[in-house]
C-alpha cells in the first residue's frame, strides 16, 4: 500500500504515514478471503453443506428415548414428525430444560408436550445467509431442512462452522 498523499510505501495496520505524518486510517484492508467468505454465504445454498439426516421421532414417544437417541448419534435434536412424515415438531437440548423437576421421570414425559411445535424450517435451495438470519433472530442453534414439509436434513451453527471451515474461509 502506498500514501495517497506522498507515495510513501505503508506497512498495515500503520495509522500515520511515517515520511509525512498524513493520516492513513482510510485504508481498509480486507483479507483476500472476505469476498469469498460473503460469495459463500450469501450464495450457496443449503444443500450445498451435506446435512446429516435427521433423527425422526413421534410425539408420542418419550423424552427419556429422545435423550437417548440424540446422545447415541451425538446429536443437539430430533424432529418430531406426523403418521405421514410431515413436521410437527423439534426437541433440542433446550427442550430438555422444559421438563417439570423434579417432576415425572422422563420415560413418562412425551415429546409432544415439551416440543418447540411448528419449527421454522427451509428447504434445500435456501441460503446459509438466510438460515444464519434465522437462527440469528429466532434464537435457534438447528433449523430442519424440509421438502413438501418432510425433514431430510438439518442444519445448525456447528455445521455451517465446519462447511466453511472446509472450504478455507
Amino acid at each position: 500500500m502506498r500514501c495517497l498523499d506522498c507515495d510513501s510505501e505503508l506497512i498495515i495496520g500503520q495509522e500515520m504515514c511515517p515520511a509525512c505524518g498524513s493520516d492513513v486510517t482510510y485504508f481498509r484492508v480486507s483479507p483476500p478471503h472476505v469476498g469469498r467468505l460473503h460469495d459463500v454465504i450469501f450464495e450457496d445454498p443449503l444443500s450445498q453443506l451435506n446435512a446429516p439426516e435427521p433423527l425422526l421421532l413421534k410425539g408420542s414417544d418419550s423424552v427419556e428415548h429422545a435423550v437417548g437417541v440424540m446422545r447415541k448419534h451425538r446429536f443437539g435434536s430430533v424432529l418430531i414428525v406426523d403418521e405421514e412424515s410431515k413436521l410437527q415438531g423439534i426437541f433440542t437440548e433446550r427442550d430438555l430444560l422444559n421438563v417439570p423437576a423434579p417432576g415425572p421421570s422422563l420415560k413418562s414425559v412425551s415429546l409432544e408436550s415439551v416440543m418447540t411445535p411448528k419449527p421454522k424450517a427451509l428447504r434445500e435451495d435456501d441460503t446459509i445467509a438466510l438460515a444464519l438470519n434465522r437462527m440469528a433472530v429466532g434464537g435457534y442453534r438447528h433449523i430442519p431442512i424440509v421438502r413438501d414439509g418432510v425433514p431430510v436434513g438439518f442444519t445448525s451453527i456447528r455445521g455451517i462452522l465446519t462447511y466453511l471451515g472446509m472450504n478455507g474461509l
